[in-house]
């Protein structure tokens, strides 16, 4: 598909970085022609110095073949702009990056389409949510969820005091209703068969029945029995704020710590019981004075790295069993793990991944869920009468590339297949695999 993207950022690159590997023929528009210049030798795409709203440049772009159009500049009013100007063209599918809150709260679904949008996304309210559902879950780094929340698929991390360590897959006992579908060992993704075995600090995925898969949260990976919901945010930018709001809406406990007085002043208005706090997350005097130790987890969110990882660790030392980091840089993910922070994530990649799950459903997916950074991807299929794995069973179905299917929700009603289950036209299959299969296993299942 032909996709036009307007801002060459940070989530502009890792949008036109996702859609390049999915095959996609890619157009990124920018006014700033530096930074133009510079994807010239990091990115296989179709540069165009100019404004993303401007109908002549469009036009000479050729928006007859576009198929989408996303706009994920710094500007609300720009990308709601674009949008429209594209739907006016003729483009039949839009995409707005609106960090405004109120704006799109205060929306109908008449202003919408007056507007010419298809989907607002709020990269610092997505990157909340996300937050949001692996915090309710102690023992997990990440928690998706399918089949209208029947279906759960959970990443842990391997401490090394389990012990089901270094034993063949074979001969552990999993739940009933439940699949080890991935394996994220020294940055490289497997997909495990009955001769794999876990090592300390592997990152190990589970799918299936929710019930099931918390049987093995339970089991294995919950090391904090009093979780009383207790949280520490530093930094109240726009994710802080979102995620301090969502968080005591939740129940919990919420301190957030901010150098900034006016974001104090900000948030604390937003808030009801929450404490705020104006100081520095690095003054340890101010850390013991405020009982951050006694946190179940701390959220370190500012726009500094180092920032970051310096008081998680120091949080890590005073005894907080969780520790979360934001980083503006995908690539520091795996070194931040490799030091002991429990969850590392960037916003950039959640939103690019959020935009990518829109632009897939087109394609026939009914949802999509990536992981580690895009090291690995879950996908959730509806099977066509016209599939070729209709009234197969999935031991004759040979899958291209690595792949598992882990879950199939048939009627609404999730099943955890064996080797014997056959694959049924309305299926839904949910398939754990790599990147770089997903194309092949469309092109196969459809």
């Amino acid at each position: 598909m032909k996709i036009i993207v307007v801002g060459a950022g940070k989530v502009g690159y890792s949008l036109a970085q996702r859609l390049v590997q999915d095959e996609h023929d890619v157009f990124i528009v920018d006014k700033v022609a530096e930074r133009i210049d510079n994807l010239k030798s990091s990115l296989d795409v179709n540069l165009v110095h100019g404004n993303g709203s401007d109908l002549k440049l469009l036009q000479e772009i050729g928006v007859e073949d576009v198929g989408m159009f996303i706009s994920v500049t710094d500007s609300d009013e720009v990308n709601i702009l674009s949008c429209s100007v594209a739907k006016i063209l003729g483009i039949p599918k839009t995409i707005a990056r609106v960090r405004d809150n109120t704006m799109v709260e205060n929306m109908d679904e008449h202003l919408r389409d007056r507007l010419g949008v298809d989907l607002f996304i709020n990269p610092e309210m997505v990157t909340a949510q996300e937050l949001l559902q692996i915090l309710e879950t102690p023992g997990a780094i990440d928690v998706e969820e399918f089949g209208q929340g029947t279906v759960r698929l959970m990443e842990f991390k391997v401490h090394d005091e389990i012990s089901i360590l270094h034993q063949p897959l074979k001969e552990i006992r999993f739940p009933e209703g439940v699949l080890l579908v991935g394996i994220l060992r020294a940055g490289e993704m497997i997909i495990p068969h009955g001769d794999s075995y876990l090592e300390f600090n592997d990152n190990v995925f589970f799918l299936g029945l929710k019930e099931s898969v918390e049987e093995v949260e339970r089991t294995w990976f919950h090391n904090n029995d009093t979780y009383n919901k207790r949280a520490t945010v530093v930094g109240a930018g726009l994710i802080g704020r979102n995620l301090s709001i969502l968080l005591e809406q939740a129940g919990f406990s919420v301190k957030v710590i901010e150098k900034d007085y006016e974001r104090c002043e900000l948030l604390a208005s937003q808030l009801d019981k929450a404490l705020v706090i104006n100081g520095d997350a690095t003054n340890l005097e101010l850390l013991e004075a405020e009982e951050v130790g006694d946190s179940d987890v701390i959220i370190c969110l500012t726009d500094d790295d180092k920032l970051n990882l310096l008081v998680a660790l120091v949080g890590k030392h005073m005894g907080i069993p969780k520790t979360v980091v934001r980083v503006g840089r995908p690539e520091y993910i795996m070194l931040m793990e490799q030091v002991g922070i429990d969850v590392v994530f960037s916003p950039r990649l959640l939103t690019s991944g959020e935009i990518l799950r829109f632009v897939r459903r087109g394609e026939g997916l009914v949802s999509i869920s990536t992981f580690e950074g895009g090291k690995a991807e879950s996908i959730e299929l509806e099977i066509t009468g016209s599939s070729p794995i209709v009234g197969k069973q999935l031991k004759d179905i040979r899958l291209p590339g690595k792949a598992l299917v882990g879950v199939i929700l048939r009627n609404g009603e999730p099943i955890v297949p064996t080797g014997i289950t056959e694959v049924l036209e309305s299926d839904h299959i949910i398939i754990f695999t790599l990147p770089d299969n997903v194309n092949k296993l469309l092109k196969y299942l459809q």
